[in-house]
């Protein structure tokens, strides 16, 4: 959605395909942080940083391994990412100062460079809303989507704070009348948030989209990838491309035979757990 967003905001006509009956992929049942040093909303937090003490981060995260011009591309780039996106659609993010890097003890390791998705209003997608992949079970209560940092704080301590107490039976309780009014929470957080802001960003922008759509074959005219043949509930159909696709699959954590062929853990028999969408990359690779 993010390719297919910046795609149409550039002047191109666009067409996103999603061979699941939802959107969001596994970015709906993530936890929507990203790690951006120097973020724009990070520099408005007071957040000090450095893309040297970055740099130097990741480079001994990476274990040295060449990788160093991709990295300076990252620090220069994420940032007017993240600016682009906040100035241009409706995908909005909020610091967190106090965030520290999760090997806060290695070289160049600081505090505030991730940051997560603002809480998302589902019913400003309109019919578009229950096409939204619903969060992960295991990462509610009840259903209940609550938010990284102040939200989820609150409930650790509902049984220590009255405060906190209070703001949990109300944050339950309306969670209970969105569930009756519409079926399912409205009140967004995390991932399923970051997935429900790209979506509505990709409607504002008049992206054509198609659920339940799978990629069948890559066109291909001398040498170059020209379009693809799809096959959705309609039947199958074929989209000329001029410029390119984007195939942005997810990677093939659910494609058994892959990981057979790949993983000696899978060959032995211990089992691969993934939070990847259940359609996520069975085709991948071979589409």
């Amino acid at each position: 959605m993010a390719a297919a967003i910046t795609a149409r905001l550039h002047g191109l006509d666009v067409v996103l395909v999603e061979k699941e009956p939802w959107f969001g992929g596994t970015t709906a049942v993530s936890g929507g942080w990203c790690w951006v040093p120097g973020s724009p909303p990070a520099r408005a937090a007071g957040v000090e940083d450095s893309p040297d003490a970055a740099l130097t981060y990741l480079l001994g995260e990476t274990g040295n391994r060449g990788y160093r011009a991709r990295i300076e591309a990252y620090l220069d780039e994420a940032p007017r990412m993240v600016a682009f996106f906040e100035e241009k659609t409706a995908v909005k993010f909020l610091a967190s100062p106090q965030f520290p890097d999760y090997h806060s003890d290695a070289p160049g390791a600081g505090r505030g460079r991730s940051i997560v998705t603002a809480p998302f209003d589902a019913r400003l997608l309109g019919e578009f809303r229950t096409t939204l992949r619903p969060p992960l079970a295991q990462t509610t209560l009840l259903g209940l989507n609550i938010g990284s940092g102040t939200e989820l704080t609150h409930f650790f301590n509902a049984t220590r704070s009255w405060r906190s107490g209070l703001y949990v039976i109300r944050r339950i309780a309306r969670h209970a009348v969105e569930v009756g009014r519409y079926g399912r929470g409205v009140s967004l957080a995390n991932g399923n948030a970051l997935a429900a802001r790209l979506l509505k960003s990709a409607v504002d922008a008049a992206v054509e989209l198609h659920l339940r759509s799978r990629v069948i074959a890559l066109r291909q005219e001398q040498g170059r990838v020209v379009g693809a043949q799809l096959e959705g509930d309609a039947g199958a159909f074929e989209v000329r491309a001029k410029y390119g696709v984007v195939l942005a699959c997810g990677g093939f954590s659910r494609d058994e035979a892959l990981l057979r062929r790949l993983f000696p853990h899978v060959r032995a028999g211990a089992p691969h757990a993934s939070p990847a969408a259940e359609g996520r990359a069975r085709s991948a690779l071979r589409e």
